[in-house]
């Protein structure tokens, strides 16, 4: 079950005057469960949430969509597998590409920026904070 956190940093996307709502559909249990089966990860609750509420909303920046196929430039399941062979760690989830570099959400619920350069860095205490500060506010 999803978190009153990340209920409320959707709903702060959900508000935005700066959203654009892609025409891509939003992910539905199936898709996810497709997700899951291809990547060999487990998407957490509050993750799930956001992109089936928020997933095709495009702000300072762009969540990876998630499709039962690999096609198109944000598509989640090519970002893991790319994202892989560029040294992000398996257990890592990219939410978010950014160039070369990832957000990614971590086994522990924590969201940390992969660097492909190590010129950046970046920690979030969970989803949530990375919603608000970074997707929201492009920090």
């Amino acid at each position: 079950m999803a978190t009153a956190k990340i209920r409320e940093a959707v709903e702060l996307i959900q508000a935005s005057p700066d959203g654009f709502t892609s025409q891509i559909p939003l992910p539905d249990d199936s898709t996810i469960e497709y997700v899951e089966a291809e990547s060999g990860l487990q998407l957490a609750p509050d993750y799930r949430y956001l992109v089936q509420n928020a997933g095709n909303i495009v702000l300072r920046k762009e969540l990876l969509y998630l499709r039962t196929n690999r096609e198109g430039r944000s598509n989640l399941l090519s970002a893991i597998f790319a994202a892989r062979q560029s040294g992000v760690p398996s257990d890592w989830l990219p939410i978010c590409r950014d160039n070369a570099d990832y957000y990614c959400l971590l086994p522990d619920g924590t969201v940390r920026l992969w660097s492909h350069d190590n010129m950046f860095e970046g920690r979030w205490t969970d989803l949530s904070d990375w919603v608000v500060d970074s997707f929201i506010h492009g920090n």
